[in-house]
């Protein structure tokens, strides 16, 4: 078995430390890039996977693979075979820079939105800055940059990062809410740099309003049209769009579906797992609408509409809004418009 992240991918976390990939679970973080490469915990995790098993840290890829034969493992493998030939020690950069953003969105915490944390604190609330961290990392190395937020387009950080860019970057890789388009990304595209933006689509209309909030859904359509707009002029760039899938926007994926495909950009999805209160394996109202869209996956485990209710109740109280505004007043809630 093999994974190119293992030697090629650094993560930088929340907290300042290094890591690997995002996707793993319980993954270990380090003070530096050196400690991690030769620490026992990627050594032990190498080792499983030179016997054809799978690391537990990884349950997330052999799920992903198991349900739809594709993954994030099965992804890096397809980039491994264009980066490798340029550089066979190449770098590749992912992460959280800062998190500094200008959303609250239902699956995120303060650690990932200044947004939230302005919300539950004004003053004491967690700040992220990783710009120091990225500096150290070996810069000859890095043939992609994969960092992000917090929201990437809201972010200095960011933006002073793709002003000075080393020559040796390739590729540049921004998830974004699609909330604005900043000028920076066409400087990079000028410099003949591939520029691949994944954009966060968690559901149409009123669904996406609540999920993404305070995105609006108007908004949001303007900025996929300009980033279309924009690849007209610049080959480089790619589009995708990317659903986390949760149970307040599981009954609506054949409609997220249906509006990527008449946009003709690629899309992609996984279930979230964190908050748990949102996994779609839990039995409640919403879940109970969906389980028929994957029997063996929604609504499999204990009942949790108790705890759903409080949740959401305490989302609404903390953005002063509430849920039966955006088209989940009654099944079923889920008929949106494009």
């Amino acid at each position: 078995m093999f994974c190119p992240r293992l030697d090629h991918f650094v993560r930088l976390n929340q907290n300042g430390s290094v890591g690997k990939c995002g996707h793993m679970i319980n993954a270990k973080g380090f003070d530096s890039h050196e400690e991690l490469e030769h620490s026992d915990w990627m050594a032990n995790i190498r080792a499983t996977m030179d016997r054809g098993q799978w690391p537990m840290e990884c349950f997330r890829c052999q799920r992903s693979e198991k349900i739809k034969g594709e993954s994030i493992r099965t992804n890096s493998i397809k980039r491994h075979r264009m980066l490798h030939p340029i550089r066979n020690d190449y770098l590749i950069v992912g992460g959280v820079l800062d998190n500094v953003c200008n959303s609250a969105c239902q699956s995120c915490n303060a650690g990932l939105s200044t947004k939230i944390g302005a919300l539950e604190s004004k003053k004491n609330f967690p700040r992220v800055d990783n710009y120091e961290v990225f500096k150290k990392l070996p810069q000859e190395r890095i043939i992609e940059f994969d960092v992000n937020g917090g929201e990437p387009t809201a972010s200095k950080n960011y933006k002073k990062i793709l002003k000075a860019l080393p020559d040796n970057v390739k590729i540049v890789r921004m998830n974004t809410n699609g909330s604005r388009i900043i000028s920076e990304i066409e400087d990079v595209l000028k410099r003949n740099i591939m520029v691949i933006v994944t954009m966060s689509l968690d559901g149409i209309g009123k669904v996406h309003d609540y999920t993404r909030w305070p995105i609006k859904w108007e908004n949001y359509k303007r900025t996929v049209d300009a980033y279309l707009d924009l690849q007209k002029r610049y080959k480089l760039l790619q589009l995708d769009f990317w659903t986390t899938v949760s149970c307040l926007n599981i009954k609506t994926l054949p409609d997220i579906v249906n509006f990527a495909k008449n946009k003709n950009i690629p899309h992609d999805w996984a279930f979230l797992e964190q908050p748990s209160v949102l996994n779609v394996k839990y039995d409640n109202k919403f879940t109970r609408l969906a389980k028929s869209m994957s029997p063996k996956e929604i609504a499999v485990d204990r009942n949790n509409d108790k705890e759903l209710e409080d949740f959401i109740s305490r989302q609404d109280a903390l953005r002063k809004i509430d849920i039966k505004n955006y088209g989940y007043k009654s099944s079923p809630y889920w008929k949106v418009r494009n």
